[in-house]
């Protein structure tokens, strides 16, 4: 998908009646002239800047609507009269469009690979929260939400984003994936490999992938079952005792550490399986992205629905950055084919979402000439400027630290 498609959707959902009628949470929600009309309260919560929610309401009510702004009060009380629907269904939108057969999407070895994983979001400390979401971390006092994420490895695309209770069960949530992906693209599932870490293997999932005609790749943890506990190291063979005959390739790692993988897949050569397991890491990458770039944590409010709409917006934006690095990363590849390089290079993630705080917006504004395909173009190279190597089979523990100090009133990308 291309950013100039990519924005025209945006625009449509934003503007559309139906989207309205479907997020408001009373039949009298905007259905009288406001400081801020529902389609402007959409996209100004697309806003990336990382400043404080006044301030952008200031910038975005001069610059983007030539008017006087709204106070933080008026938009907090504003926000209140809808959903986040609008922002899932920009999300699954522009997941149904990307894979809908109409592009040419990414593949290993004939394959789509997805990465499934979950992790947490740290939540404003208020007993609402506490009381919808659940706690976690030291005394039990903390609120937080859980997340789990369908998540193209290859093409860097969150697919099928979830946010639950703090005490989800990762594989029930993985159970949820797997149904989305055969129901909802299943000219995708078909020819689809999905691969998980140690957490998520049990006799359960295995049967529940093998009964939806799912490949897969899982990591075994030591004490799985005997059969793979006891298998030898190469490649083997063996029934489960669910009656399910996998393949378990095990292998020495640098560390010295023997890595054990699970999986159906009897067609990939013994050597490709180290590489195809690795392909997992992306997603650990893309809750470093969401964490740490677009600053998810940092929530514009402090109910239960502003939680919900602020990780939704976040998962349209995490596509939308995957949509302008695809760009940027063509530009750098022209501008590059003629030179002889040790190492690929692509538009530096961090660099790329700098220029988005500023221009994003208007991105999603519909009618505005900021964004004509001149201008487009314009910023895509912008994005193009600053690079970084590809380094293969590169890896990180994923070590989050919370914010000692979070001051609620900043937002750093809704």
């Amino acid at each position: 998908m291309l950013s100039l498609e990519m924005l025209d959707y945006l625009a449509y959902v934003t503007q559309a009646q139906k989207t309205l009628d479907t997020a408001r949470l009373t039949e009298n929600s905007f259905t009288r002239n406001r400081g801020m009309p529902f389609p402007d309260a959409l996209s100004f919560m697309l806003d990336m800047r990382t400043t404080t929610l006044q301030t952008r309401l200031n910038i975005f009510c001069k610059e983007a609507r030539g008017c006087d702004p709204i106070s933080q009060q008026a938009f907090s009380k504003l926000r209140m009269n809808f959903d986040h629907s609008p922002f899932e269904t920009m999300t699954r939108g522009l997941v149904n469009k990307e894979y809908s057969g109409s592009y040419d999407l990414p593949l290993w070895h004939g394959y789509h690979v997805f990465g499934i994983d979950g992790s947490y979001l740290q939540l404003p400390r208020v007993n609402v929260l506490r009381n919808e979401f659940g706690v976690r971390g030291g005394g039990g006092t903390c609120p937080s939400a859980g997340i789990s994420v369908l998540y193209d490895v290859l093409h860097g695309w969150a697919v099928d984003p979830i946010i639950t209770k703090a005490n989800m069960n990762e594989r029930n949530e993985c159970k949820k994936h797997i149904d989305f992906l055969v129901r909802e693209l299943p000219q995708v599932a078909h020819n689809s490999i999905i691969t998980m870490d140690r957490g998520y293997p049990s006799l359960d999932l295995l049967e529940t992938l093998q009964r939806f005609g799912l490949k897969f790749v899982v990591r075994s943890h030591s004490k799985f079952v005997s059969e793979v506990t006891d298998a030898p190291l190469g490649d083997c063979a063996v029934s489960l005792s669910n009656g399910i005959t996998v393949r378990i390739i095990k292998f020495v790692l640098s560390s010295g550490e023997v890595e054990t993988l699970v999986t159906n897949l009897f067609d990939i050569a013994e050597e490709l399986f180290p590489e195809l397991y690795a392909l997992r890491w992306k997603v650990e990458s893309a809750y470093f992205c969401l964490k740490r770039e677009l600053c998810v944590e940092k929530f514009s409010g402090k109910t239960p629905n502003s939680i919900r709409q602020d990780f939704w917006a976040s998962m349209v934006l995490l596509n939308a950055v995957s949509v302008f690095q695809s760009e940027a990363d063509e530009v750098i590849h022209i501008r590059q084919s003629d030179k002889h390089l040790t190492h690929e290079y692509r538009a530096r993630t961090s660099g790329l979402i700098i220029t988005l705080r500023d221009r994003f917006i208007f991105a999603v504004l519909c009618g505005n000439s900021t964004f004509a395909p001149a201008e487009m173009e314009d910023v895509i190279r912008t994005m193009a400027r600053e690079v970084s190597a590809v380094r293969p089979h590169r890896s990180f523990p994923r070590k989050f630290k919370p914010n000692l100090v979070v001051n609620h009133n900043l937002k750093s990308h809704l």
